[in-house]
């Protein structure tokens, strides 16, 4: 994945970016291949994943659908909206979690957030414009790949579904002519 993604940021000429951004899920092997392709990257994870977060953590704490775990994901993400990460870490840590039972995922989402707080800096990200966002690229993948490899009646194998994938990359791109020019 990351010779892949360090060769496309490089025939779109990523090094002429004077702002470069990457808005996900906070899965370290992303960061990490991200990171290393591109170390002036301003990195953040996804909104909807944190806010998502914070709604899981509720429901297993509170109650799923009540009116405390409503409450409290809705004060939890008006901070961390205006920048506010540090409290929204205390307030993660000082629930008790011994009397909680969740998925280790969710247990571990005082640190989640205490490890990735500058990535979180929602406030400071929107003012500088940088993406907080994911969804853009997801509704792409959706538009682009699952309309196409997905449709009733479609039974692609892996190595056509590969190729078709990669003819509709340069079709949405504007670059099918010239791709299929140079592969011909």
């Amino acid at each position: 994945m990351g010779q892949h993604q360090y060769l496309e940021g490089a025939r779109r000429q990523v090094e002429c970016c004077v702002w470069l951004g990457s808005a996900n899920d906070g899965a370290v092997w992303i960061n990490r291949i991200t990171t290393a392709n591109y170390s002036q990257i301003v990195y953040s994870i996804d909104w909807a994943h944190a806010h998502g977060r914070l709604s899981n953590v509720a429901k297993v704490a509170f109650g799923d659908g009540t009116q405390s775990a409503q409450q409290w994901t809705q004060k939890q993400v008006e901070l961390l909206w205006h920048g506010r990460v540090e409290d929204v870490v205390t307030a993660l840590q000082v629930l008790n979690w011994d009397q909680i039972t969740c998925l280790e995922d969710i247990r571990n989402s005082p640190s989640y957030f205490e490890t990735r707080k500058h990535n979180m800096d929602y406030a400071r990200l929107r003012r500088e414009g940088y993406p907080i966002g994911s969804g853009t690229v997801e509704s792409g993948i959706n538009t682009v790949v699952h309309h196409r490899m997905k449709r009733q009646g479609r039974g692609w194998k892996r190595q056509h579904a590969q190729a078709m994938m990669a003819a509709l990359g340069e079709l949405h791109s504007d670059r099918f002519l010239m791709a299929w020019q140079a592969a011909s």
